[in-house]
């Protein structure tokens, strides 16, 4: 297992003792155990078979500058199958792979699925032109054993909009033979990274994944400040940055500098912005390995960057990520 490195383990220790008034040398340790234990599930069959290409930095920094003031209009779900959890707590997914795309029957090849959980029930077909096809939807379910339900199904669950992409940390996988589940796998979090995993003041347990992001965004935010203190009271600055992960790795063994920041704007920034990046830059790189989870794209690739914008006055560091601004 990954452990804290020195360093970012002092940061958090001092940051506990602050928040609780005393020391709790364990906690972060704790939490970060939990955490890496959220992430045992071996998917390796699903980076070969789907997701064995990744979203290049030089695009996510193209992304950036295209979608940056963009608000996205559209539904996530066009084009594919979707699928809801009438549980509270739990938003809906799309269905990348769908058994209906190798149906017997063209009509309900070419439909949209809506499906329901739990027991995959087929709720609804939409066909080309928006239009629900009940009686289609009647014939397939009554169906003996639903032997049409044949094949793979791919989940992207709870889908959001990030810089032109649409992403989730959490994937769902099953194979079913002729209406029978043979197997499934999941990468179901509700913590995409460490730190919205070991932020503490928001009330309340399971919900979205992306539930406390940015009080985990915060929460970095607050540990930076405790090892590199604006200089000057007066100074308020705003930049926008993209972490992402490196390839800089020593065997198996995590030796740091496996995250790292570019600086998306301003283009041409004051000494000041270039100071407080470097600074936030170092912070980053002292951060270990599986801090962040990979987002999964609906285009089949590893998206393993962030956006996050950063304001820095008086009060120290408060850093954003651009997913739910």
């Amino acid at each position: 297992m990954v452990h804290l490195n020195r360093q970012i383990l002092i940061i958090f220790i001092i940051l506990a003792s602050n928040m609780y008034g005393q020391r709790y040398d364990n906690f972060w340790e704790d939490r970060w155990d939990d955490f890496q234990r959220t992430s045992k599930e071996d998917i390796t069959f699903l980076h070969r078979r789907y997701y064995h290409d990744t979203v290049s930095v030089e695009e996510m920094k193209d992304a950036f500058l295209r979608y940056s003031n963009v608000t996205c209009d559209n539904s996530l779900y066009e084009g594919y199958d979707s699928l809801s959890f009438p549980m509270e707590g739990h938003g809906s997914s799309i269905m990348l792979v769908s058994p209906l795309k190798h149906h017997s029957d063209s009509q309900v090849r070419k439909c949209r699925g809506v499906w329901s959980y739990p027991f995959l029930k087929l709720v609804d077909l939409v066909d080309e032109n928006g239009m629900s096809q009940s009686k289609l939807v009647e014939k397939l379910n009554r169906s003996k054993n639903r032997q049409w339900l044949d094949g793979e199904i791919l989940l992207l669950e709870e889908p959001r909009s990030y810089m032109g992409f649409v992403v989730s940390p959490c994937l769902y996988w099953a194979i079913y033979d002729q209406g029978k589940l043979l197997a499934n796998v999941n990468t179901s979090t509700n913590s995409p990274d460490f730190f919205s995993h070991a932020e503490v003041t928001s009330i309340g347990f399971g919900g979205h994944w992306d539930r406390k992001l940015q009080s985990g965004a915060r929460l970095m935010g607050a540990m930076c400040n405790l090892e590199y203190l604006p200089l000057n009271e007066k100074l308020e600055c705003t930049f926008s940055v993209l972490l992402y992960q490196t390839s800089r790795h020593i065997g198996n063994k995590d030796q740091g500098g496996c995250y790292t920041l570019e600086l998306l704007e301003p283009e041409s920034p004051e000494k000041d912005v270039q100071r407080l990046f470097q600074d936030l830059k170092s912070f980053v790189e002292n951060l270990p390995d599986k801090t962040f989870k990979p987002y999964f794209t609906t285009d089949y690739r590893i998206m393993n960057g962030r956006y996050f914008r950063v304001t820095v006055n008086q009060c120290g560091w408060l850093i954003e990520d651009y997913l739910l601004r």
